[in-house]
């Protein structure tokens, strides 16, 4: 590859908006110093989920991640794809303990839905507010 070729990237589609979300994945690409993980802001007022084959419902629900290949990884298999796309992967070593995938992946599909309240509880704020909003039935508002 000559120096002038772009790097295979690893694509996230994450919600900016969520505080936890936010900072987890603004902390992964500060350390991407070989640029191969692109952050995708599902929040963005012209964000158009068509353009990446989903529905909007289902980005909200889960992290989306387009690994370098084309394939998709979806929530827990995502973030762990993020982690290695910028050389972090040993961390998600727990993941390959028997078990552990299934109780983590268990975890997620409840902690994705209600991500700003978690933001809430782990203490993260939205920026320039005293509060992450507030989450109804289980669904947190993607837009503020």
């Amino acid at each position: 590859m000559s120096n002038d070729a772009v790097p295979l990237q690893v694509i996230a589609l994450y919600d900016r908006a969520c505080p936890l979300c936010r900072t987890e994945m603004h902390r992964l690409k500060a350390g991407d110093r070989h640029n191969r993980l692109r952050l995708v802001d599902i929040a963005e007022p012209d964000f158009d989920p068509a353009q990446w084959g989903f529905e909007l419902d289902a980005l909200r629900n889960a992290l989306h991640v387009r690994c370098a290949d084309g394939e998709w990884r979806i929530g827990v298999p995502g973030i762990a794809e993020a982690y290695r796309a910028v050389g972090l992967g040993w961390l998600t070593w727990p993941l390959r303990v028997p078990g552990a995938g299934r109780l983590a992946a268990r975890a997620y599909r409840w902690i994705a839905p209600n991500r700003h309240r978690v933001s809430r509880w782990l203490g993260y704020r939205e920026a320039g507010q005293d509060a992450a909003p507030h989450c109804d039935d289980g669904h947190c508002p993607t837009h503020y």
